[in-house]
Protein backbone atom coordinates (compact mmCIF):
# COMPACT_ATOMS: atom_id res chain seq x y z
CA UNK A 1 0.00 0.00 0.00
CA UNK A 2 3.28 2.14 0.71
CA UNK A 3 4.76 1.69 -2.25
CA UNK A 4 1.46 2.19 -4.48
CA UNK A 5 0.95 5.48 -2.71
CA UNK A 6 4.30 6.26 -3.59
CA UNK A 7 4.35 5.39 -6.77
CA UNK A 8 1.10 7.78 -7.04
CA UNK A 9 2.83 10.24 -5.47
CA UNK A 10 5.74 10.20 -8.22
CA UNK A 11 3.56 9.99 -11.24
CA UNK A 12 1.89 13.56 -9.60
CA UNK A 13 5.40 14.75 -9.58
CA UNK A 14 5.88 13.42 -12.93
CA UNK A 15 2.80 15.26 -14.09
CA UNK A 16 3.11 18.53 -12.57
CA UNK A 17 6.93 18.78 -13.66
CA UNK A 18 5.60 18.17 -17.32
CA UNK A 19 3.06 20.49 -16.88
CA UNK A 20 5.20 23.21 -15.40
CA UNK A 21 7.45 21.77 -18.63
CA UNK A 22 4.40 22.93 -20.78
CA UNK A 23 4.18 26.51 -19.10
CA UNK A 24 7.55 27.14 -19.53
CA UNK A 25 7.67 26.23 -23.37
CA UNK A 26 4.28 28.50 -23.56
CA UNK A 27 6.02 31.30 -21.82
CA UNK A 28 8.98 31.03 -24.80
CA UNK A 29 6.05 30.68 -27.36
CA UNK A 30 4.57 33.72 -26.48
CA UNK A 31 7.99 35.30 -26.33
CA UNK A 32 9.19 34.67 -29.58
CA UNK A 33 6.21 35.91 -30.96
CA UNK A 34 6.31 39.21 -29.24
CA UNK A 35 9.67 38.97 -30.84
CA UNK A 36 7.68 38.33 -34.31
CA UNK A 37 5.68 41.16 -33.83
CA UNK A 38 8.35 43.78 -32.75
CA UNK A 39 9.96 42.80 -35.92
CA UNK A 40 6.69 43.11 -38.11
CA UNK A 41 6.12 46.64 -36.33
CA UNK A 42 10.16 47.32 -37.14
CA UNK A 43 9.00 46.70 -40.95
CA UNK A 44 5.97 48.66 -40.60
CA UNK A 45 8.17 51.65 -39.46
CA UNK A 46 10.47 50.85 -42.17
CA UNK A 47 8.15 50.99 -45.01
CA UNK A 48 6.50 54.40 -43.61
CA UNK A 49 10.05 55.57 -43.64
CA UNK A 50 10.44 54.21 -47.18
CA UNK A 51 6.95 56.02 -48.03
CA UNK A 52 7.72 59.47 -47.17
CA UNK A 53 11.61 59.36 -48.17
CA UNK A 54 10.39 58.07 -52.05
CA UNK A 55 7.39 61.26 -52.07
CA UNK A 56 10.24 63.44 -53.87
CA UNK A 57 10.59 60.99 -56.59
CA UNK A 58 8.91 61.65 -59.72
CA UNK A 59 5.49 60.88 -59.65
CA UNK A 60 5.09 59.40 -62.96
CA UNK A 61 7.37 56.15 -61.26
CA UNK A 62 4.68 53.51 -60.76
CA UNK A 63 6.97 51.65 -58.75
CA UNK A 64 7.18 54.06 -55.87
CA UNK A 65 3.77 54.33 -55.16
CA UNK A 66 3.64 50.51 -54.15
CA UNK A 67 4.97 51.60 -50.95
CA UNK A 68 1.61 52.33 -49.73
CA UNK A 69 0.72 48.76 -50.47
CA UNK A 70 4.04 47.54 -48.86
CA UNK A 71 2.96 49.59 -45.70
CA UNK A 72 -0.52 48.03 -45.56
CA UNK A 73 0.97 44.68 -46.02
CA UNK A 74 3.37 45.65 -43.09
CA UNK A 75 0.54 46.67 -40.81
CA UNK A 76 -1.21 43.29 -41.83
CA UNK A 77 1.54 41.38 -40.96
CA UNK A 78 1.95 43.39 -37.33
CA UNK A 79 -1.63 42.60 -36.93
CA UNK A 80 -1.31 38.49 -37.63
CA UNK A 81 1.13 38.00 -35.75
CA UNK A 82 -0.41 38.75 -32.86
CA UNK A 83 -2.65 35.48 -32.18
CA UNK A 84 -0.71 32.88 -31.77
CA UNK A 85 -2.84 29.73 -32.63
CA UNK A 86 -3.76 29.17 -36.08
CA UNK A 87 -1.99 32.34 -37.50
CA UNK A 88 1.42 31.43 -37.84
CA UNK A 89 0.96 30.15 -41.36
CA UNK A 90 -0.93 33.20 -42.27
CA UNK A 91 2.04 35.18 -41.15
CA UNK A 92 4.31 33.16 -42.59
CA UNK A 93 2.42 33.66 -46.34
CA UNK A 94 2.37 37.54 -46.01
CA UNK A 95 5.97 37.76 -44.72
CA UNK A 96 6.56 35.89 -48.22
CA UNK A 97 4.51 38.26 -50.17
CA UNK A 98 5.84 40.86 -48.50
CA UNK A 99 9.26 40.13 -49.54
CA UNK A 100 8.52 39.17 -53.17
CA UNK A 101 6.96 43.04 -53.62
CA UNK A 102 10.12 44.22 -52.14
CA UNK A 103 12.59 42.43 -54.25
CA UNK A 104 10.46 44.10 -56.85
CA UNK A 105 11.11 47.29 -55.54
CA UNK A 106 14.30 47.01 -55.11
CA UNK A 107 14.56 45.89 -58.90
CA UNK A 108 12.28 48.83 -60.12
CA UNK A 109 14.68 51.03 -57.89
CA UNK A 110 17.72 50.68 -59.97
CA UNK A 111 15.19 51.46 -63.34
CA UNK A 112 14.38 54.50 -61.65
CA UNK A 113 18.08 55.13 -60.98
CA UNK A 114 18.35 54.78 -64.48
CA UNK A 115 15.83 57.12 -65.76
CA UNK A 116 16.81 59.76 -62.91
CA UNK A 117 19.98 60.13 -64.93
CA UNK A 118 18.38 61.97 -68.06
CA UNK A 119 16.37 64.05 -65.64
CA UNK A 120 18.61 67.54 -65.70
CA UNK A 121 18.97 69.84 -62.68
CA UNK A 122 17.26 67.17 -60.24
CA UNK A 123 19.00 64.26 -61.64
CA UNK A 124 21.21 64.34 -58.44
CA UNK A 125 18.68 64.44 -55.61
CA UNK A 126 16.53 61.82 -57.49
CA UNK A 127 19.67 59.30 -57.40
CA UNK A 128 20.09 59.77 -53.61
CA UNK A 129 16.36 59.43 -53.08
CA UNK A 130 16.40 56.06 -55.20
CA UNK A 131 19.94 55.09 -52.60
CA UNK A 132 17.43 55.90 -49.86
CA UNK A 133 14.97 53.30 -50.71
CA UNK A 134 17.23 50.37 -51.52
CA UNK A 135 19.09 50.50 -48.31
CA UNK A 136 15.13 50.71 -46.63
CA UNK A 137 14.19 47.43 -49.42
CA UNK A 138 17.33 45.75 -47.91
CA UNK A 139 16.53 46.16 -44.16
CA UNK A 140 12.59 45.28 -45.33
CA UNK A 141 14.28 42.02 -46.43
CA UNK A 142 16.56 41.43 -43.67
CA UNK A 143 13.41 42.25 -41.35
CA UNK A 144 11.37 39.37 -43.42
CA UNK A 145 14.20 36.91 -42.95
CA UNK A 146 14.20 37.68 -38.88
CA UNK A 147 10.34 37.52 -39.18
CA UNK A 148 10.07 33.72 -41.08
CA UNK A 149 12.71 32.41 -38.96
CA UNK A 150 10.84 33.88 -35.67
CA UNK A 151 7.57 32.29 -37.38
CA UNK A 152 9.03 28.99 -37.80
CA UNK A 153 10.35 28.75 -34.32
CA UNK A 154 7.76 29.51 -33.08
CA UNK A 155 5.82 27.20 -34.92
CA UNK A 156 8.29 24.70 -33.96
CA UNK A 157 7.53 25.72 -30.15
CA UNK A 158 3.81 25.10 -30.60
CA UNK A 159 4.05 21.49 -32.05
CA UNK A 160 6.18 20.82 -28.97
CA UNK A 161 4.06 21.98 -26.74
CA UNK A 162 0.89 19.68 -28.73
CA UNK A 163 2.95 16.36 -28.64
CA UNK A 164 3.52 17.32 -24.51
CA UNK A 165 -0.34 17.84 -23.67
CA UNK A 166 -0.99 14.75 -25.85
CA UNK A 167 1.89 13.01 -23.67
CA UNK A 168 0.10 14.13 -20.34
CA UNK A 169 -3.56 13.59 -21.53
CA UNK A 170 -2.42 10.20 -22.36
CA UNK A 171 -0.57 9.78 -18.83
CA UNK A 172 -3.26 11.32 -16.93
CA UNK A 173 -6.02 8.71 -18.73
CA UNK A 174 -3.43 5.80 -18.02
CA UNK A 175 -3.53 7.06 -14.57
CA UNK A 176 -7.23 7.11 -14.44
CA UNK A 177 -7.39 3.97 -15.45
CA UNK A 178 -4.81 2.29 -13.57
CA UNK A 179 -2.61 1.36 -16.31
CA UNK A 180 0.14 2.89 -14.60
CA UNK A 181 -0.05 1.35 -11.35
CA UNK A 182 3.39 0.67 -9.96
Amino acid sequence: MIRRARAVGDERGQATFSLILVLVVVAIAVVLLQRTAWTAESINEKADNIASTGQGINTATAAVLKLGRTNDLAASILETAKPLEGQLNEVIRLAKSIDGLATSINGTAGAINGTARGINGTAATILNTARHINDGVAQININLDTTLALAAEIKADTGGILGEAQRINFLADSIDSGLLDG
